[in-house]
């Protein structure tokens, strides 16, 4: 008996859902059709919408380790997206053991990547993928035992920067130009309120307020509150340390460069004048704390951006401050963070023990 012919494909309509069929008829009255055209789609401002969901600092990350990937794939003769599964565990085993680490002069330190470079990468082609609507191939089973070898082979130990506490910075020769007016202010804010290298350059003038302890500043957005909740962060006056009070070195800062809004620290020019509209980067910063600890007669290739936040918890728990209070005033949400960032406190508890 001869079948019949199958019908004719239709396109769906833009408003049905997808796999399911629009209706044949008329909805009832209760709920009425729409009559009117659906809205019309803008490419360019589903883009600036999707770039709001990530930071700049994710972006430039997912950028860098993505060209990578997609250079090294080119170089192979294989696709970048869709990437197979097995490309992708060669690419993390060539990461991990053969890729040239070098260093800011382009001079080579190493061959390999430590494991938390490889995640980093395997993240920006899963990423790459699921933005493209394409199977991921981080989730194959053979990426994830290359990442498991990688990381039981090389271990998982983290670098972490030195604490910079108010004993490294008594000894800092702060002179009395507009530059160093704002790094004192820079580097004692930032100790004192435990902020990121990421943070401090978003600071605003107008989020300050004064209060009866010293000021308490805004922090819209975090690299844990990428929703932009926000928190206040308490500066509190010196009173140990008044040679290093960071609400009288902010003030001073602000008073000197004659900013009353926009960015907190901005760049200062050759000439000695404040540029309001350029805001410091975070790679500033970085070698900014480097210089502060080499002055103090440190080594400076062990102290960066990191090392104000970590500085401020261990000094907190040098001084016998709860680990509640220390997880509050730097917004940790985990004790186990502030466990990792507080250094040198067992040896100091064990002292006379035994």
């Amino acid at each position: 008996m001869p079948m019949d012919p199958a019908p004719p494909f239709r396109t769906p309509p833009l408003n049905a859902s997808p796999g399911i069929a629009p209706p044949a008829a008329p909805l009832p009255a209760t709920a009425p059709q729409r009559t009117h055209p659906p809205a019309p789609v803008d490419p360019e401002r589903i883009r600036a919408n999707r770039a709001a969901a990530k930071s700049e600092e994710t972006k430039r990350a997912l950028k860098k380790n993505w060209e990578r990937f997609a250079a090294w794939c080119g170089g192979q003769g294989v696709a970048s997206l869709p990437a197979a599964p097995d490309w992708v565990e060669a690419y993390l085993l060539y990461l991990a053991d053969d890729h040239p680490v070098l260093d800011k002069a382009g001079v080579e330190l190493r061959r390999g990547m430590k494991p938390s470079g490889v995640k980093q990468a395997l993240w920006a082609i899963g990423l790459a993928h699921r933005l493209a609507g394409l199977p991921n191939p981080a989730a194959s089973e053979a990426v994830r035992l290359a990442l498991a070898g990688i990381s039981r082979r090389k271990g998982l130990r983290t670098k972490q920067q030195a604490p910079l506490t108010i004993a490294h910075l008594h000894h800092v020769p702060f002179g009395g130009g507009l530059k160093d007016v704002r790094d004192k202010a820079l580097l004692l804010v930032g100790f004192a309120g435990a902020f990121r290298r990421s943070e401090l350059v978003t600071l605003r003038a107008e989020d300050i307020e004064t209060t009866r302890h010293g000021l308490r500043i805004h922090l819209a957005r975090s690299k844990t509150d990428q929703e932009a909740r926000g928190a206040w962060v308490d500066i509190v006056r010196a009173v140990q340390h008044p040679g290093l009070c960071p609400v009288a070195a902010l003030q001073a800062w602000l008073a000197a460069a004659g900013i009353e809004r926009g960015h907190l620290f901005c760049a200062v020019s050759k000439g000695g004048r404040p540029n309001r509209g350029r805001p410091l980067s975070g790679v500033t910063v970085d070698a900014l704390v480097k210089r502060a600890a080499q002055a103090a007669g440190l080594d400076g290739r062990a102290y960066g951006g990191h090392s104000l936040r970590a500085g401020q918890a261990t000094y907190l728990a040098e001084q016998g401050k709860s680990p509640t209070l220390i997880a509050r005033h730097g917004r940790w949400k985990s004790m186990d963070m502030v466990l990792r960032y507080v250094r040198g406190d067992t040896a100091e508890g064990l002292v006379g023990s035994y």
